[in-house]
């Protein structure tokens, strides 16, 4: 079980309204960036955190853990967006191969904007996430008219996660219990050997899925219940 699901099962929130639970991540993702209100992205960052971790009880340290990867990608959009080149307004600039490095006012004000902007809809999406089990959002789309198809996408994306995940789980074990990283030379074969296997097996995983569709009848709807 992913640790996203973990939490999402055995969290204070589970049993709460799963529609007012989708209500406010939806007002924290979408009313919140229409807006477009550093106060209000700050708000929205505080009350999630304080909702997630104090009233649903999950770890802070788990829950900051969880935002280390998107705010990679996020820093380094953050830089391209920061440093420009051959302006005339630095606050601060180097001077590298003729040509002139720095950062604006402007730039800084658009950085924090976009962090704040950010950091606000992942606090949403992880709330929504870490207390509202998958079946339930399911439903909440479902009782709003999403369109059938996004559903579909979702469930199927959810499913080949979890494939995924599994496959690389066992292949990785098999590997280290062989020694397949015992040194570099090893480790770069296992690695290569696990992508190559992974790709197959995932195909695999996902004909045996659609075998196990076809003979269920099924029609391009999943059914989850009332």
């Amino acid at each position: 079980m992913l640790l996203i699901d973990k939490y999402a099962y055995n969290n204070k929130l589970r049993d709460y309204n799963p529609q007012a639970k989708f209500f406010l991540a939806c007002v924290g993702l979408l009313v919140f960036r229409i807006i477009d209100n550093e106060f209000l992205y700050i708000l929205n960052i505080v009350f999630m955190t304080g909702v997630t971790v104090l009233v649903a009880k999950i770890p802070f340290k788990k829950y900051l853990d969880m935002f280390k990867i998107p705010f990679v990608f996020l820093i380094m959009s953050l830089v391209t967006i920061l440093i420009s080149i051959n302006n005339t307004d630095y606050i601060y600039s180097i001077h590298i191969f003729g040509l002139d490095l720095g950062f604006t006012y402007e730039s800084l004000l658009k950085c924090k904007t976009l962090f704040l902007a950010v950091f606000s809809s992942l606090s949403s999406i992880y709330f929504l996430m870490l207390t509202t089990p998958m079946i339930q959002i399911i439903k909440g789309l479902k009782k709003i008219k999403v369109p059938g198809l996004i559903i579909e996408l979702m469930i199927l994306i959810y499913r080949s996660i979890f494939i995924f995940l599994d496959e690389m789980h066992n292949m990785d074990l098999a590997q280290r219990m062989k020694f397949g990283y015992e040194n570099k030379r090893n480790s770069i074969n296992s690695v290569s050997l696990l992508i190559g296997n992974l790709f197959r097996k995932i195909l695999e995983k996902n004909r045996d899925m659609n075998i196990a569709l076809e003979c269920k009848l099924y029609d391009g709807e999943f059914k989850v219940g009332d």
